[in-house]
């Protein structure tokens, strides 16, 4: 996913810094959707649709997270077309 996100102009972590907003965890599980993430202070969500064409207007993607020994790590992803 790394390569996939990797656009002009962005930078990725170590150099850019990645935020989750608006999502609340109330146990071991979460679901986080691409608008939520924000990389190099640009939406997930904007960044998948670059360079993209025709009407992608139903694109979402989510991420299913899951805390492990204090950390947060993604365990599955959902893409809806």
């Amino acid at each position: 996913m790394h390569d996939a996100w990797a656009k002009p102009g962005v930078k990725l972590p170590p150099e850019g810094k990645v935020e989750v907003s608006g999502v609340t965890a109330t146990g071991d599980k979460v679901t986080v959707p691409d608008t939520a993430v924000t990389v190099d202070g640009k939406s997930l969500h904007d960044l998948e649709l670059i360079g993209s064409t025709g009407d992608v207007s139903s694109f979402k993607l989510s991420l299913e997270t899951t805390k492990k020994d204090g950390a947060w790590y993604v365990s599955d992803w959902n893409i809806d077309l």
